[in-house]
């Protein structure tokens, strides 16, 4: 179409495929560029999925000579910042996977040259679109278990040494980050998106079964905005485990375990001892833009064309960095952190 947005991806590996997958099912997206250092994926990447766009070694580059009005950041973590920075000096908007970047004053940069660039920076949190999670938010939100008072999350993942020693950013401190910045960090999100934010955070994380500079293990208890109490343990050193989140209210309970939602709440019928409830029969709630990568990226650019928000603008993409920072900190000192 040739109103269509003119669309680039920064990062020509891994989460940079699921990136061009989404912008070609967005009806308003075209992949005209991509940009990577390594000249040979970038080829490979535009061979297998836009024969036609060009290729580029680096983000500015790519904006002004492609014309490229939006951006996709898919390069490592640690690199986030810059990339973004670039491009939006360039003049695109950025689309930035998560995390935004892995330290404060990166993030603050990124955030602070989109507003001088009157550019849209939105960060990739696609738990937030899931039908379930949606459903989830308005059970919380309408009343529907009462007054939330407490909250776990456990993410047990299995990553093997071969993994983190295929690049030498992984599991870095400053490129990468452990379970926490990698894996957990989108649940994270939705954790406190549920609940409506963190006040604070006292941590232990400890590197136990891989060799790696940042943590395999997490261990985190949370103050949330509303009062509420929680807990979040993370690790990539199991075999097995779950994946499970967990609200308690005051009249009713909320899990989440893989795509499944589950609500209780109770009759009213209760003594000094128990109370009983009944399960309700729960649909999803789509979000208007679809579900996934495809809801993340087709959001981003109605966004752009009707200069509204994005469903997850960079205040709130930087929230779960922020927990997870001030967890890293309450861990090496030993105190409850404040975000």
């Amino acid at each position: 179409m040739d109103d269509s947005l003119r669309y680039g991806i920064v990062g020509c590996a891994g989460i940079g495929n699921t990136h061009a997958e989404a912008i070609a099912d967005v009806e308003d997206a075209d992949l005209v560029a991509c940009a990577d250092v390594n000249e040979d994926a970038a080829r490979e990447f535009v061979a297998e999925h836009a024969p036609d766009a060009e290729t580029h070694a680096e983000a500015g580059e790519m904006v002004r000579e492609s014309d490229v009005e939006a951006v996709s950041v898919c390069t490592p973590s640690g690199t986030h910042a810059d990339v973004a920075c670039e491009a939006a000096e360039a003049g695109a908007h950025v689309l930035c996977e998560k995390p935004l970047d892995v330290y404060r004053d990166r993030i603050d940069r990124m955030i602070d040259t989109c507003k001088r660039e009157g550019v849209t920076l939105a960060g990739v949190y696609q738990k937030r679109f899931e039908p379930h999670a949606r459903r989830a938010k308005r059970a919380i939100e309408e009343g529907e278990l009462g007054d939330p008072v407490s909250a776990s999350l456990t993410v047990d993942w299995f990553r093997s040494q071969p993994y983190y020693d295929s690049g030498e950013w992984r599991g870095t401190r400053s490129m990468d980050g452990g379970v926490l910045l990698n894996q957990a960090i989108h649940a994270i999100d939705r954790l406190q998106w549920l609940l409506g934010g963190v006040e604070s955070v006292s941590a232990m994380t400890d590197t136990l079964a891989r060799e790696m500079e940042s943590e395999d293990t997490a261990a985190i208890a949370v103050r949330f905005e509303s009062g509420a109490l929680g807990t979040i343990q993370a690790t990539t050193a199991t075999k097995g485990g779950s994946r499970r989140t967990e609200v308690n209210a005051t009249e009713g309970t909320l899990e989440i375990e893989g795509g499944e939602l589950s609500i209780e709440v109770g009759t009213g019928e209760e003594s000094y001892y128990g109370a009983e409830t009944e399960s309700l029969e729960v649909e999803g709630v789509a979000h208007d833009c679809g579900a996934g990568h495809v809801g993340v990226v087709r959001d981003f650019v109605e966004a752009i064309r009707t200069g509204r928000e994005p469903e997850v603008p960079a205040r709130e993409a930087r929230v779960a960095v922020d927990t997870i920072l001030a967890a890293y900190d309450s861990s090496e000192t030993g105190e409850r952190i404040e975000l």
